[in-house]
Order: structure tokens, then C-alpha cells, then sequence
């Protein structure tokens, strides 16, 4: 029998999901699927869980019809601060908290740190990958309609398959991270 998947928002999954269930299973899949992970880099639920609460609809999560969680993206709006420390390759992720980010109620322009991208291997050679980017820019857009835009974006390519999808979407490298990784970076109006 064919699983059905689907790429969901929070507000979809919550019924499962409470945020500290969501942070545990979302860790979970990222100390899975990346190799060498350091809680310095990844952070921990006790950070996560509030950037979550804050801003609960920049992510959307590849599930099926049991709301099994095979994949996922997060982005955040990082302040000023925080948004130059990571375009320099200094930012952990697990110094984005709460109070770094903005909750995207409001409506402007702002700054994009692309969090993570993580898919289970049995899938990264199917549709799902195209799911996962297409409820991407769905998101954005949404976001768009509602007054929230937002004028760049970085990320911290992880893998060599990271940088490569980083360059096919245009992006641009900035600096290498002081852990791991290379920061990618671009004017979203070009994104």
C-alpha cells in the first residue's frame, strides 16, 4: 500500500503534537540524519520550544496520514544582531531563542535564517523533496499576502548536497561557520 504524504503547517499537527512533543521528535530526526551534530549546534528543546511558540507558522512538516513526522523546514526572522553574527559564520543555532527572533504578527520586511532542511533518506529521492520546497515558498508567499516580507535570506549549508541546493537557488557564499558548515546567503528579491 502507497503512503500518502503531505506537507503540513503546525496548526494542522498540534492534535499530536503539543511544541515540547514537536521539539523532541524534531530533534530527534535532526541527530538522526546529520552526522556529527553537537548540541552547540543544534540547541536544545528548552531554546527551541519557546522560538516555536513565538513564531509557530515558519516551518511546515512532511507527515502521513498518521501525522508521523518523515521531514521538515524551519525558518526564523532573526533580528539585526543576530541575523549580521550569523552572515559572519558566528552564530549557533543554539543561541536563537526567543528573544532573537521576531514573531512575524506584524507586518514589514525582514531578515530570513533558514534553520534547517531535514528529510529521512528513503525519501530524498522522491517527491517529497519537491513537497517540502514547494510548501516552502506556499509559506512565504502567505506571508506575503499578509504584509510579512522578507527583503534576505542565509543558511548554514551543512552538507555538500546543502551547498549544492544553495547554489542552484542562486545563493551566494559568505563565510565559512566557526563550527561547520558554510553560510549561504542572497537578496530574497532574488530568491
Amino acid at each position: 500500500m502507497q503512503e500518502h504524504l503531505a506537507v503540513v503547517s503546525y496548526n494542522f499537527i498540534q492534535r499530536k503534537y503539543n511544541f515540547n512533543a514537536l521539539l523532541r521528535r524534531l530533534i530527534r530526526l535532526d541527530y538522526a540524519y546529520m552526522r556529527g551534530l553537537t548540541k552547540a549546534e543544534e540547541g536544545t528543546q528548552r531554546n527551541w520550544v519557546p522560538v516555536f511558540r513565538k513564531s509557530p507558522y515558519s516551518s511546515g512538516y512532511l507527515v502521513n496520514d498518521r501525522l508521523d513526522i518523515f521531514g521538515y523546514w524551519h525558518f526564523v526572522a532573526l533580528k539585526k544582531k543576530q541575523f549580521e553574527k550569523a552572515k559572519r559564520g558566528m552564530l549557533m543555532d543554539s543561541e536563537i531563542t526567543a528573544d532573537a527572533i521576531y514573531s512575524l504578527r506584524k507586518n514589514g520586511a525582514y531578515s530570513m535564517y533558514i534553520v534547517e532542511t531535514v528529510l529521512m533518506p528513503k525519501y530524498r529521492d522522491t517527491d517529497a523533496i519537491v513537497m517540502l520546497d514547494n510548501s516552502f515558498f506556499d509559506a512565504v508567499y502567505a506571508f506575503a499576502r499578509g504584509g510579512v516580507y522578507f527583503k534576505e535570506v542565509l543558511t548554514n549549508a551543512f552538507t555538500h548536497d546543502g551547498e549544492k541546493r544553495c547554489a542552484m537557488r542562486g545563493m551566494h557564499f559568505a563565510a565559512r561557520h566557526i563550527l561547520r558548515g558554510s553560510m549561504y546567503y542572497m537578496d530574497f528579491s532574488d530568491f
